[in-house]
């Protein structure tokens, strides 16, 4: 037993001593590869743009995923519904209530209203705006009012193209604003910086009126228009006009007859300068006709004797 004990002893001792070998060895190498830490220094700085390039790459590549998005998002269809319906009606004052209460319920609203009343009808002319979701739901409520509905005609124009190349040339002119902006910052010369002020001033321009025109293509499509007639006839009864007497009616054919004369006279004396003229041609052909027969009669004459 004591000699087994003396032997696990020498055993643990030896391990013991490697162990702490190992550990110098280890703590050698770590202290040379701290000694060499300027390499790896200069490793670092020479990494670093490589590894802010890659940053602006997942930069770029996350603005092109957004882009991409946006664009898909762009891709559904872009329609604008127009339409237009005529009513007759018994109750005109009833029915246009009832289009108002419809324009109440699915947030409506009048962009035109006419009110018409002659002798033979009368009519209101209503131009409404509806949200596109709504536009159906309107057009089946006013079929089924209980009118008589005597024209009916529906237009929807595709702009899904129109509307993604106004957006696509926004996004681009604001990308070349943002450069030209960045730009700025770094001119050195007048000249430079005059020049570029003026292109930023002219892509502002242009892009202010593709807001403006996407704005209004936006408007087009949320709200649809629908042009709305509702009229009612009247029993027609014919109201022959009020003539004068006898005598008044002479009085005005008199006092029109002296006017028209006052206005025949005023004219011949607008025409003066041309009276003037084919009086004085007048005359003088008169003159040499005279002459002329004179001339024939002597010459008649000398030849008889």
């Amino acid at each position: 037993m004591r000699k087994l004990s003396l032997q696990t002893a020498l055993i643990l001792l030896l391990s013991t001593s490697a162990c702490h070998n190992s550990t110098n060895r280890d703590s050698t190498e770590i202290a040379s590869t701290f000694a060499e830490a300027p390499v790896f220094q200069r490793a670092a700085k020479f990494a670093a743009p490589m590894m802010a390039k890659a940053g602006e790459d997942m930069n770029s590549t996350n603005s092109g995923s957004e882009q991409m998005q946006n664009s898909a998002s762009a891709d559904a269809k872009k329609i604008i519904k127009d339409g237009r319906i005529s009513i007759k009606t018994n109750d005109i004052a009833a029915t246009k209530n009832s289009v108002d209460q419809l324009a109440k319920k699915y947030n409506a609203f009048y962009d035109n209203e006419e009110l018409q009343n002659d002798d033979r009808s009368t009519s209101y002319d209503l131009k409404l705006r509806i949200p596109a979701e709504n536009f159906e739901n309107v057009l089946s409520a006013i079929e089924n009012g209980g009118n008589e509905i005597t024209g009916k005609s529906i237009h929807s124009r595709d702009v899904t193209s129109e509307y993604i190349d106004i957006e696509t040339r926004i996004n681009s002119k604001r990308d070349y604003l943002k450069r030209y902006k960045e730009l700025l910052t770094k001119a050195n010369t007048v000249k430079d910086i005059l020049e570029i002020q003026e292109s930023i001033r002219s892509l502002q321009e242009e892009l202010e009126s593709r807001e403006k025109q996407l704005k209004y293509l936006s408007n087009q499509i949320a709200f649809s228009t629908l042009d709305i007639n509702i009229f009612k006839l009247k029993d027609y009864t014919y109201k022959p006009t009020q003539q004068d007497k006898f005598t008044e009616r002479i009085k005005k054919s008199i006092s029109n007859g002296w006017s028209k004369l006052l206005s025949f006279a005023l004219w011949l004396i607008m025409l003066w300068p041309f009276i003037l003229i084919i009086s004085v041609a007048w005359i003088y052909y008169k003159r040499i006709r005279k002459r002329r027969n004179a001339n024939k009669q002597k010459n008649q004459t000398d030849s008889n004797v």
